[in-house]
């Protein structure tokens, strides 16, 4: 059974790479020189260790070859998935909803980003999305800037409202492309490269306090406005089990 199920697996890996191939070299048709010279290159250094140390046992020769045939595959797939990467954000820029998939490639820890946003508007298709990393809080936003940054202002009240006298970093985001944008292609390193800030027991602090808030919203009538409730910071530290 064991046995099987490896088999499988290795199977649908190597369906799975294939059809990352395909979809890749639809966008990018120079492809599998790329591969090849990946694959190439790791031998040829291989090959010219051998012929300038010039080693007199044969299995030497051979074990140096096959060294340099497995890095050559690896750095082929490195190279096969930095180029299907470029095209998948190749396709989804200007789409409207593409951050999402950004975040799913964000598997580190310390960094969290719903795919659902707190802010949409179907109409002008603006969304905003709120994350939270060890650097603060982030505001991801999709459509026209001054729309947004009038969002982005009522979720900074609503952070400073859960997190009093706190000095958490909120960071903006408006994605697309012109001045003051961020390229779909650029988010996720735009996100992974901000400076720590926070430790993880502040990071985990917040990220209680938003969860309890989002709850606590969902309950609020249609006429209320959530940025106008008053926030109990000795009631959530009870319910987060969070010491004053």
């Amino acid at each position: 059974m064991a046995r099987e199920e490896a088999k499988k697996k290795k199977k649908g890996a190597i369906k799975q790479l294939f059809q990352i191939y395909k979809l890749t070299y639809k966008t990018n048709k120079s492809l599998p020189w790329w591969m090849l010279l990946a694959f190439l290159a790791p031998i040829g250094i291989a090959l010219a260790i051998c012929f300038g140390v010039r080693f007199t046992i044969a299995w030497i020769w051979v074990l140096v070859i096959l060294c340099g045939v497995a890095v050559g595959f690896s750095v082929s797939s490195a190279v096969l998935t930095q180029l299907s990467d470029r095209a998948g954000y190749k396709r989804l820029e200007g789409q409207f909803g593409a951050s999402p998939a950004v975040f799913s490639t964000i598997t580190r820890g310390d960094f969290s980003f719903p795919e659902e946003p707190v802010w949409i508007n179907r109409k002008t298709r603006d969304a905003l999305w709120r994350g939270t990393g060890r650097a603060g809080m982030y505001l991801v936003g999709e459509g026209e800037k001054t729309r947004l940054s009038i969002e982005m202002d009522k979720q900074e009240a609503i952070l400073r409202r859960v997190a009093p006298g706190s000095k958490i970093p909120v960071i903006r985001i408006f994605v697309g492309t012109g001045k003051g944008r961020t390229q779909i292609s650029k988010l996720r390193g735009e996100i992974m490269r901000k400076k720590a800030v926070l430790t993880k027991m502040e990071l985990n602090e917040l990220n209680v306090r938003l969860t309890t808030m989002q709850a606590k919203q969902q309950g609020i009538p249609r006429n209320v406005d959530p940025n106008k409730i008053k926030v109990n910071n000795r009631m959530l530290r009870r319910r987060s089990g969070i010491d004053s």
